[in-house]
């Protein structure tokens, strides 16, 4: 492909440098911080350590609050240590972590963070270069003590590549492959077909659980899912960020988190390509997929999203494979080998151009195992799947349905 006549219109990049990383590491999970102050020193202190961090959700308070339960940590500024000791006794066995933060480190106060298992105790002289290292080695902690599901994102390079049609299809094989309980997200806020390419009928929108985000506990989330056997949909609302009351990323990232902490694996549906509210996702996705199809035009725009997204994430960590749909081998003048030079991503895999099992698949919401020749894109689509799961490609299936189950299962 690198010739005279498409020169001029794909250009090979030259090497791609990745988003810098930031000068301090990121959390592992989120955190919600309890902040037992509201004096302006201690805003002054610790205010700049955690605003504008997606990953925290500070309060600032002077009173304890009733519910504790929803804290991961609390930063406790030591006024005086008799005061600071009645405020650890009730926090000790409520609060899974605490910090104290002291303007004199004396000997009173080691003995008191001592006494009351205390994470770590910070001079406040020190707030800004040991706090945020405080709350990682928390963070790292709390994703050791619950597993948080990956999350997978099915991203289009070129809007109609095909990647709800591919997430659909991804959802069964995984359903087929594994008991794990697997949680959908329509990220299309446009105009998402995630709930009719599987014919499931979406009972709650991703905006009415963001409203009631506070609220949410695991058995709520799990509730508000439309689920089938081990497969569960939050789908979307048509045109939902042109409503004034739109709800920020930032919240969707929250929602996001919760439902990883319900589920085993996540994928998102991100057919509309790179979008301002799915960012955050993207961010924290352990697996990138990008779907495309095998012409200049679907390669110069999947280029471009790609170096945008670049500008945005550190991409180094992640694993990332490019799909190529509706693949014709030996046809055109690109090649698969100028995709990954083009893109710089080494990873692809290829679904085959049979459009007549598409079309049913697509518009009629049928199931793969209740289509004819299905098989050769079962086995690319697993091919997809244990890549970006932590299924292992040999690992034995689970028992197959009968030929009843499956029968009923396709109407």
């Amino acid at each position: 492909m690198n010739n005279e006549s498409t020169s001029c219109v794909i250009d090979y990049p030259t090497p791609v440098v990745a988003a810098q990383k930031l000068s301090r590491p990121n959390l592992s999970s989120r955190l919600n911080v309890l902040i037992m102050s509201t004096s302006s020193q201690v805003k002054s202190l610790v205010g700049p350590q955690v605003d504008h961090d997606d990953m925290l959700e500070a309060t600032f308070t002077d009173t304890l609050p009733k519910d504790l339960s929803k804290f991961h940590v609390a930063v406790v500024y030591v006024e005086s240590p008799a005061g600071a000791s009645t405020l650890l006794q009730r926090l000790v066995h409520k609060v899974p972590h605490r910090l104290l933060i002291c303007e004199n480190l004396t000997t009173e106060i080691a003995k008191l963070a001592v006494q009351h298992k205390v994470d770590d105790l910070l001079p406040a002289t020190e707030v800004t270069e040991t706090l945020h290292q405080a709350l990682v080695n928390i963070a790292d902690a709390v994703s050791q003590s619950q597993r948080i599901a990956p999350l997978t994102s099915i991203i289009n390079g070129k809007a109609g590549s095909g990647a709800t049609f591919i997430t659909c299809c991804m959802s069964e094989v995984f359903s087929e492959l594994t008991t794990k309980q697997l949680a959908l997200l329509d990220a299309d806020f446009n105009y998402p077909s995630l709930a009719h390419g599987l014919r499931f009928e979406s009972r709650f929108t991703i905006d009415q659980a963001i409203g009631e985000l506070e609220k949410l506990d695991e058995a709520a989330i799990r509730s508000m899912m439309t689920s089938k056997d081990t497969t569960h949909l939050i789908g979307n609302t048509p045109f939902s960020r042109l409503k004034q009351d739109a709800h920020s990323p930032q919240n969707l990232n929250k929602l996001s988190w919760k439902i990883r902490q319900a589920f085993d694996e996540v994928f998102v549906d991100m057919s509309k390509g790179l979008e301002y509210q799915t960012l955050p996702l993207l961010s924290h996705s352990s697996t990138i997929l990008v779907v495309m199809q095998l012409s200049v035009a679907s390669l110069r725009e999947t280029k471009a999203m790609l170096t945008e997204l670049r500008s945005h994430i550190d991409m180094s960590s992640k694993k990332v494979a490019v799909i190529i749909n509706r693949f014709v081998p030996d046809q055109g003048e690109i090649t698969l080998g100028d995709v990954q030079s083009v893109l710089g991503i080494k990873q692809t895999f290829t679904i085959g151009n049979n459009f007549a099992l598409a079309k049913l698949r697509t518009d009629l919401g049928r199931p793969l195992e209740s289509l004819a020749n299905h098989k050769k894109l079962s086995a690319e689509l697993e091919r997809i799947v244990c890549f970006a799961t932590e299924i292992k490609p040999d690992a034995p299936c689970k028992e197959k349905a009968g030929f009843f189950r499956r029968l009923l299962r396709s109407r």
